[in-house]
Formats: C-alpha cells, structure tokens, sequence
C-alpha cells in the first residue's frame, strides 16, 4: 500500500477544506454585512416567482420573462404598498397628537445625540424661515454637510434596493439551472437534504407571495372601502385614519376565520353610534359601510384571494409573531429576515430532528409537525418541474467534453 500517496493526498484535501473553509467565512461575512439587502432580495424573489413562472410560459425567455416580471408586476405593488405605509405612518402621527411629521422624525431621530450641523438641519427642516435667520454664516457648511450626509444615506438606500432587485433578477433567471446543479451535486431526490430544501422552499413562497401580498392586497382593499365611504358620507360620520385602519385591517387578515372583522367591525360600530348621535337618520351610511365590508374584506378575501394567493399554509401563530418580532429584533429587514429563519427551523424539526435524537438513518420523510409546514415535493418550485438534465446552451462542458470522447473513441 502507498502511504506516502494516501498522506499525500489527505493533506492535499485537508488544505482544500481548510481553504474552502476561510471562502465560507468570507461568504459569511458578506451575507452579515449585507443581509437586509439579501433578505429582501430573497423576499422580492420569492413574490415574484409565481408571476414569473406564468409570464416565461408565454415568452420562453428567462431573461426577459424575469425583467418583466419585476418591472411590471413588483415595482407597482411596492409602490402603493409604500404608499399606504407611509401614508399610515402620516395617521399613526396624527393619532399621537403630532400636527408636524418633521417634528415627530426629528424627536425620533433623538437630536441631542446629533452633531451641531445635523441639529441646524433638522432646525432648518422643522421651521426654515426662523432658521435660516438665525444660523451663522459660518454653520452652513455644516447645515450642507448635513444635507450631503442625508442625500448619500438616500443614495445608499436606492443601492441597496438596486441591488437586492439584481439578485432577485438572478435568481429568477438561473433558478433552473441552481436547482439543477444542487440536484446533481449536493443531493439527489431520495434524500432528506432534497427534501428539506424543497419543502424550505415551498413555505418561503408561501410566506412571501402568498401572506405578504395578501396581507397588501386586503390593505389596498380596505384603503378603497374607508376612502370610498368617506366620500360619500357625511363628514360627520367620516372615518378617521383610514389609513391606518385599512393596514390594520390587512395585518389582521392572516388570523383564520376572522380576516378583517377585528377592525372593520369596530370601525362600522363607531359610525353607527356617531349616526345614533345624529338623530338617527344617518344609519344607512353605517349599514352601507357593513354591507360593503363584508362583501370585499371578508368574502372576497376568504372566498377568491386567499385560496388563489396563499395556496398551502405553514402555522398562522408563527408567522404573525415573526412578522411582528422580526422588526423589533432585527430593524426594517427583520420583517423579511425572521421568517426566513422560521421556516429554517420549522421545516429542520419536521423532517431531521426527529431521525436525529433517536439515531436513525435520515430520510425524505416528514416525522413531526404534519400540518404546520409544505410538505417535500418531488421537483423544487423553484425549478419548474424541470428535468435534471441542460438542454441547448446550457449543457454543461463536462457533458460536452465527454461527448467528444465518444466520438474520437468512436
């Protein structure tokens, strides 16, 4: 036997794992550095994905079926989705008692740890023709300072966004051929790695496209009922903070059974009392108000979005307090990032934990938690019910070269 050759070749693998190692912890640090621009990549990934499964039926192009997809269909939800929160966040001001937004950020942002300059920004923000009289001419170069250091924060912002669409866009475009190459390389179907990865990925689709847009879509949905009524009610019976109210309502929309009634039925019960306090003549517009809420926050969602949005459900109690934990812990991305770990860790205890503690062989199985999470599927979602094996371009030089070697043994 060579023991100089098995030596040999234990060190030669022994420094590739070493050095693959110090790779990792390097990948590992960049996803920690940027990982609100990752998990909100994966978040745009994951909402769009459905869309652009149906949209590459019809074009056949990756490429392009992925641009369209986040450019038509992405981008506008994000935006009114934006809208109404920022416009929600205009009534949760109101509701505190603050008639000027600036203050409210400004008593936010704690300005006696600020800097001289970005205190005479915040002044020049909050009363500017007081300020700008009373600042020295020799603070505006730090009042610009200030505004420079707010233009680059917001520069940096629509970076990360940029990027994070960039990944989403990869991941979309090359999604076949990744979950090809994890197939063939890291774990055929038979396993409980496969297993684990797809059932993962099922939920995250769930929890994103499904949850996320119909938490927006029962929002815009209640945005359109209040506004509506307060159009045509009196302005006595107006709704205050609509707004608020309709992403109130939307958030309240993934407890089962219930979907917006924890809201719109104080919100009718007010109007009809504030109608009583009228005279009484007015309980059509409350009666109306009922009517309509019904219809469009608790049959349409329950009867038409929800089946069609959400499609499989992973346990509602979980997502609701990672939704709202996630924030507290981790920022604006612990919204993303939290379920993103919870469905790690809920997916690890149903298919590996189990096998683990009592020593078994690991196997594709589901062993605990039956209802809680997507079961494992045959083929990832990501990949399409694809086949394993590239087509065209993209077959791979390794299948090309041996190929060739037929042909020359030939």
């Amino acid at each position: 036997m060579n023991w100089t050759g098995i030596l040999d070749r234990d060190r030669n693998r022994a420094a590739w794992w070493l050095y693959l190692g110090l790779l990792g912890l390097g990948v590992a640090f960049l996803a920690y550095s940027f990982v609100g621009t990752f998990a909100f990549g994966l978040f745009v990934y994951y909402a769009a994905r459905p869309v652009f499964g149906r949209i590459r039926s019809r074009i056949g192009r990756d490429g392009l079926a992925a641009a369209a997809t986040l450019l038509g269909f992405v981008v506008p939800i994000l935006l009114v989705v934006t809208y109404v929160v920022v416009a929600g966040m205009a009534d949760l001001v109101s509701l505190a008692g603050e008639e000027n937004f600036a203050e409210v950020v400004a008593s936010a942002l704690n300005v006696e740890q600020l800097t001289r300059g970005q205190q005479d920004l915040v002044s020049l923000v909050t009363d500017p023709p007081e300020s700008v009289r009373s600042l020295p001419f020799g603070q505006a170069g730090s009042v610009l300072g200030g505004g420079l250091a707010v233009l680059a924060a917001a520069v940096g912002g629509l970076v990360h966004v940029s990027l994070a669409f960039a990944f989403a866009f990869y991941l979309l475009r090359d999604g076949d051929r990744i979950a090809a190459w994890f197939r063939g390389s890291v774990a055929d179907r038979e396993t409980a790695a496969h297993a684990y990865a797809t059932a993962v990925d099922d939920d995250l689709e769930t929890v994103f496209f499904g949850n996320v847009l119909f938490i927006a879509a029962v929002a815009i949905l209640a945005t359109a009922v209040y506004y509506g009524f307060n159009l045509v009610a009196p302005a006595a019976l107006s709704i205050p903070f609509a707004i608020l109210l309709a992403l109130l309502t939307g958030v309240t929309s993934l407890i089962p059974l219930v979907v917006g009634k924890l809201v719109y039925v104080p919100v009718v019960a007010y109007v009809a009392a504030t109608a009583v306090g009228s005279g009484g003549a007015l309980l059509v517009y409350p009666a109306g108000l009922l009517v309509a809420s019904f219809l469009f926050l608790d049959i349409l969602p329950q009867t038409f979005l929800q089946p069609y949005i959400t499609g499989r459900e992973i346990h509602t109690g979980v997502l609701m307090f990672a939704y709202l934990l996630g924030p507290i812990l981790f920022g604006w991305y612990g919204f993303f990032l939290l379920p993103i770990f919870v469905v790690l860790v809920l997916q690890a205890v149903r298919i590996v934990l189990t096998e683990l503690l009592h020593g078994d062989r690991l196997t594709p199985d589901v062993d605990a938690a039956g209802s809680m999470g997507s079961a494992p599927s045959e083929s990832s979602a990501a990949d399409g019910g694809e086949t394993d094996e590239p087509t065209g371009d993209e077959q791979t030089g390794d299948e090309r070269s041996d190929g060739e070697g037929d042909e020359r043994e030939a």
